[in-house]
């Protein structure tokens, strides 16, 4: 295995590390035990622990709020609407197969209060930017329009992050891709033209 390669399963293990133990359990043992390596693969080629965390979450960071978006470039221009349906749709998913990693970004707005992260300055970036790409199609505009905006994506966020809140009100899976096609429909309803 290349050393590239070996890079690649250590950070993908770290990503499974912190789906299964959560993000404060995951230790330097666990990765590279995981990942059929020895710490000092990792330590090699990344540092440290914190230094692998760091570079997963930027990565993450980047696929949710930067690729994902891109995914869509021309659609975006053309399409607007369909390209909001397929973007929410990935990001739903995302969410709910990556709930651990989605609260790990998040994690010192829960527990601290802190929104002075990467995260977050990396978040307000894509928000401002999510804006832009569905202002007109919004139903409302301004302020109003940027409300709506934040009420769309924190819907899709919090129902990604945490599929099972309503389950025992609306008797409904959010993982089942055709109640999360109907749940998408129906928010963008709501909000889009």
């Amino acid at each position: 295995m290349s050393s590239e390669e070996i890079k690649q399963k250590i950070v993908i293990t770290a990503i499974e590390c912190i789906e299964s133990e959560g993000f404060q359990n995951v230790t330097i043992r666990k990765i590279p035990a995981s990942a059929g390596v020895n710490v000092a693969a990792v330590n090699y080629h990344f540092g440290s622990k914190e230094q692998l965390l760091q570079i997963v979450m930027q990565a993450s960071l980047q696929e949710s709020f930067v690729n994902n978006i891109n995914d869509y470039s021309e659609l975006w221009k053309t399409e607007t609407r369909k390209a909001l349906k397929l973007f929410l749709t990935e990001t739903l998913k995302g969410a709910i197969n990556y709930p651990n990693l989605t609260k790990a970004h998040f994690s010192s707005v829960f527990n601290y209060n802190n929104y002075e992260t990467d995260s977050m300055k990396m978040f307000t970036d894509f928000m401002h930017r999510f804006y832009k790409l569905i202002q007109d199609i919004l139903k409302q505009n301004g302020e109003q329009g940027k409300i709506a905006a934040a009420q769309l994506f924190s819907t899709i966020l919090i129902a990604g992050m945490m599929p099972e809140l309503y389950s025992d009100f609306s008797q409904l899976d959010m993982k089942s891709p055709e109640i999360q096609d109907k749940f998408i429909e129906n928010l963008m309803q709501n909000y889009i033209v």
